[in-house]
């Protein structure tokens, strides 16, 4: 069977491509026929661009070209193997595959059946808000409590949304007056573009003095990390969401020092550390997901101002351009599948 899917053969360059998808189910896959699918900037832009190659971890496998992309996928299912029970044929569900017109998605890691009815460009975007959560989760706010998310993505901006919802008060920072504008049309008020303010004075004005309880770092870069410490307050926490990827060479024991000084918890938020089904004791990623979803779905959570770009999944190369280029014009974008 034919299908089309998005390929970066290499640093720069991206095509959509016709293969071959191989005959037959394994136990725990459902086939699914594409909606929509969203692209990270983040991720996928890291392997848009060669950064991908700077990472020190993931080995040289997860850094060889051509390689397929992205994570977020929304489709109806059209078969299922034998040991699926998540989801069934006719539903429609947002699952972790890649960019592809039909995928073999993994319905045991992830299948989750969604609303025929909701806005399908809009809730492809829980994929995102399901990688933001995990700040959340790892955090311990409380309502009342001063939060700075630096960096408004989708990543960050869904996690200073979800801060806003578990009754946090809210700064976010960014460079691209977009982003900040996009907060803004999402609920959150108190911005600051940190390469023409004082993020220091802004974060110790608003905090008396003291810096914020909660930093989170939505970006991935280790000076961008260091600076999060030293906003932060005494016993305070520093959440690394982003994940750092490139080299970088600085001083970092006023920061180490401030940690140990100050009792200052870092943490890491990677969304793949939470459990894949339900505990006892802790939350599981598909729990996450259902919860994203009925707050999408009810704009509890606020996905429609961020959607800059719905594109044909033939017009990648300009689409994953614009996300790692031209960030005053993209903040986020779908391909829908219809449109091919």
């Amino acid at each position: 069977m034919k299908i089309q899917k998005l390929v970066v053969v290499e640093p720069g360059r991206i095509e959509l491509q016709e293969v071959e998808l191989e005959p037959g189910l394994k136990s725990h896959e459902a086939l699914v026929k594409a909606e929509y699918s969203v692209v990270s900037a983040g991720t996928e832009g890291a392997g848009f661009t060669g950064l991908v190659k700077e990472m020190p971890f993931g080995g040289d496998r997860a850094k060889q070209y051509p390689r397929d992309t992205g994570y977020g996928h929304l489709g109806k299912v059209l078969e299922v193997g034998d040991g699926v029970t998540m989801c069934k044929p006719g539903d429609r569900v947002l699952s972790f595959s890649r960019h592809a017109s039909l995928v073999k998605a993994d319905a045991v890691r992830m299948a989750l059946p969604v609303s025929k009815q909701a806005n399908g460009r809009h809730i492809v975007f829980a994929r995102m808000a399901g990688v933001s959560i995990s700040a959340l989760r790892s955090s311990s706010v409380q309502p009342g409590d001063t939060v700075l998310v630096i960096g408004v993505g989708l990543v960050g901006n869904f996690a200073a949304q979800l801060f806003q919802l578990a009754g946090a008060e809210v700064m976010v920072a960014d460079l691209s007056d977009l982003r900040l504008e996009k907060a803004k049309a999402c609920g959150i008020a108190r911005t600051v573009n940190s390469g023409t303010e004082d993020l220091e004075a802004a974060v110790m004005d608003w905090t008396e003095g003291r810096g914020v309880q909660i930093t989170v770092e939505a970006i991935g870069i280790s000076e961008v990390i260091n600076q999060a410490v030293l906003l932060t307050r005494r016993y305070g926490e520093v959440i690394l969401l982003g994940s750092p990827r490139a080299k970088a060479t600085f001083d970092v024991t006023p920061m180490l020092s401030k940690i140990h000084l100050e009792a200052i918890r870092m943490i890491g938020s990677l969304e793949w550390r939470w459990p894949q089904h339900e505990t006892d004791r802790v939350r599981d990623i598909t729990a996450n997901y259902r919860q994203i979803v009925d707050w999408i779905e009810s704009e509890r959570l606020i996905v429609k101002p961020l959607l800059t770009h719905l594109a044909s999944p033939a017009d990648c190369q300009c689409v994953y351009e614009g996300l790692t280029q031209k960030k005053e014009e993209y903040q986020a974008a779908v391909f829908d599948w219809s449109l091919i």
